[in-house]
């Protein structure tokens, strides 16, 4: 399964499923609208056939990119390319039988005798699809492979697949007694797949030539054998052991490989297979191959699916991906690493769940735990652990390109965001808000599977580990506090609160420590910054490229009616000014019930925040209260 990820513009943090061909573009007629003023009103063509998606420009003016790279043709899209529209990037994320056994139906001979293909007609099968033909004989050949692409149609078993291809063609030629259907591109390695005999068992034994077998496959050539000799079929000249008086034999090619072969033939010399047969054949082979090569990668995805899900009940999503990779070895030991990891909890929940039953925490908690982690995975994190209703996560381990505490620091603000959306359905069903305290540290860690050989799980250790944790305690309702180690490594793109020193347990200096309420993405700045107007509050979530902002809000109320304050412990009551609307946005399935709009400031710096410079905060740990 394929999403696409918005990480900028007005619909950023939107993940949409893609199930079908889409149009991209500022249209709202597109299927699939990115409201982008640099983007066309029909952008790009978003193509998927099931197993694959690819994209194409539209003949937009700004043109479409892939990884920064301007699209000159249709391109094959890949788990974790970024795709921009204007100025707006979304990002591509590939997320989570039955039958005979043909191998021991029928054999493949090595002929004694070279088979005589002297009597044969051999066409390439290049030149059989270009071959030009006369009206009736394209209105039949439509007639029969528009028959065969309905019985191939919605296929999504390998082993049903084979047998469909078989039962299409006996379909169009009732002359076939025999068929069968061989995976690969050499004789020698033909693996045996389907084989169907009209009016038999089709476990009956059918021994094939590998001669003819080679022929077809090495020359891409079709094959139509018409015996006209009984004494020569009988000499080892034939294809198939069997007294076969007309065979067709066509080699399944996509994209000129060579996938398999197929084989139909009679042994009544009265009903042979004629030239026009092998044209129809060919036509009918190109679709046969296309549904193979399909049935493969649905095949192939589903198994690598289950291997991952497999993993994944052990190990964190981008580590269990590392092993399905062989980049990493899941025996028992540890290592040393740098990265970033985060301690999320929610503050008050053993209050919380003393006052409602057992059955309604766990409720809560699944849908809670659902809203969380996929913030994590969208931005590369991994999953240690659940510890109650705690989250520990990390990034950068065992492979850190670089970018490990700003997706860390990504992930946190989007977790508050996401929070906003959660509550507004807590009110709405009558349910308590749910408020936590997220804290970050960056450093070495000792990271492996720890435990014994019966029972391990991948952790991390040491004092990187501690430190997030003891600053995550500190942590008040909607706060994302970060030390000093992880602001550096966000080399300027975090903005927000410098706190008072931490004075930690077990920790001989203070802690330094910033509350942080913005990161540069790109051109944008990601943001959590709770906001009020007089009694009504509110979200900034982003500011855009265009220094206009994102804001949720109930929809019972004017946003814009009165001047916003900032409405967070650490930074109080700070005047904002007194907001413009530029529109009213798409509500997304993570805003619950409130509305997103989009507005503007004279001050697009929100009183300085947003220029980096450092703003303390005015008051002490012992006035905030958690």
């Amino acid at each position: 399964m394929y999403e696409l990820v918005f990480l900028s513009g007005p619909r950023a943090g939107e993940v949409v499923p893609v199930t079908r061909n889409l149009l991209a573009g500022r249209s709202p007629d597109c299927s699939l609208e990115v409201p982008d003023p640099n983007a066309s009103r029909k952008h790009t063509q978003i193509l998927f056939d099931g197993t694959a998606l690819s994209a194409a420009d539209n003949g937009s003016s700004n043109g479409t990119f892939i990884n920064d790279v301007r699209l000159t043709a249709p391109v094959v899209l890949r788990h974790g390319d970024v795709l921009r529209l204007g100025e707006s990037r979304l990002r591509i994320q590939q997320t989570t039988r039955s039958g005979t056994d043909a191998s021991s139906i029928f054999s493949i001979q090595g002929d004694e005798v070279e088979a005589d293909l002297s009597n044969s007609i051999v066409m390439s099968v290049s030149d059989l699809a270009r071959r030009q033909l006369g009206p009736e004989q394209l209105s039949a050949r439509l007639a029969a492979v528009m028959r065969v692409a309905k019985a191939l149609l919605n296929i999504d078993q390998q082993e049903v697949v084979y047998r469909e291809i078989l039962d299409a063609l006996f379909d169009v030629f009732p002359q076939a007694e025999r068929g069968f259907l061989m995976k690969g591109d050499s004789a020698d390695q033909l693996d045996p797949k389907a084989v169907k005999q009209r009016g038999r068992p089709d476990n009956d034994a059918l021994k094939v030539s590998k001669s003819i077998c080679r022929k077809a496959l090495e020359g891409k050539s079709a094959f139509l054998f018409n015996d006209q000799n009984a004494g020569d079929f009988d000499q080892g000249m034939s294809i198939v052991s069997l007294r076969i008086r007309s065979a067709m034999t066509i080699p399944l090619i996509l994209d000129d490989n060579v996938l398999g072969i197929l084989q139909i033939d009679t042994a009544d010399p009265a009903r042979s297979f004629a030239t026009e047969d092998l044209e129809l054949a060919v036509t009918i082979s190109s679709i046969a191959a296309t549904a193979l090569m399909n049935a493969d990668r649905l095949d192939k995805l589903t198994r690598e699916q289950a291997t991952r899900n497999n993993l994944l009940r052990f190990l964190p999503g981008p580590l269990a991906e590392q092993v399905l990779s062989g980049n990493l070895d899941i025996a028992l030991g540890g290592r040393t690493y740098h990265g970033t990891i985060l301690f999320s909890d929610i503050i008050g929940f053993t209050r919380l769940s003393e006052s409602m039953p057992p059955t309604e925490i766990v409720s809560m908690m699944n849908d809670y735990f659902a809203r969380m982690l996929p913030c994590i995975e969208r931005e590369g994190g991994s999953v240690d652990k659940f510890i109650g209703d705690a989250i520990m996560a990390f990034w950068g381990i065992p492979f850190d390109k670089g970018e490990a505490a700003c997706s860390a620091v990504q992930a946190a603000l989007q977790m508050q965001n996401a929070l906003v959306g959660f509550n507004s359905l807590q009110r709405l069903d009558d349910k308590p808000d749910l408020h936590t305290g997220i804290g970050l540290n960056s450093g070495t860690v000792v990271a492996g599977n720890i435990g014994v050989a019966e029972r391990s799980e991948y952790t991390l250790l040491g004092d990187a580990v501690n430190t997030a944790s003891r600053i995550e305690h500190a942590a008040g309702k909607g706060q994302v506090l970060v030390s000093g180690a992880t602001l550096g490594e966000l080399k300027g793109a975090g903005l927000g609160v410098r706190m008072p020193p931490l004075k930690a347990k077990n920790k001989a200096e203070p802690i330094e420590v910033i509350s942080v309420r913005g990161l540069k993405v790109a051109e944008e700045i990601v943001l959590h910054l709770p906001v009020a107007a007089g009694e009504i509050p509110a979200t900034l979530v982003r500011r855009l490229s265009d220094k206009s902002f994102i804001i949720l809000h109930p929809k019972d109320c004017d946003i814009c009616a009165a001047d916003l304050h900032s409405a967070v412990a650490e930074w109080l009551d700070v005047p904002l000014g007194r907001p413009r609307m530029v529109s009213v946005l798409p509500a997304q399935i993570a805003d619950g019930t409130l509305v997103r709009s989009q507005i503007a400031f004279d001050d697009p710096t929100l009183a300085g925040l947003l220029t980096g410079d450092d703003i303390n905060c005015p008051v002490g740990w012992d006035q905030l209260v958690r």
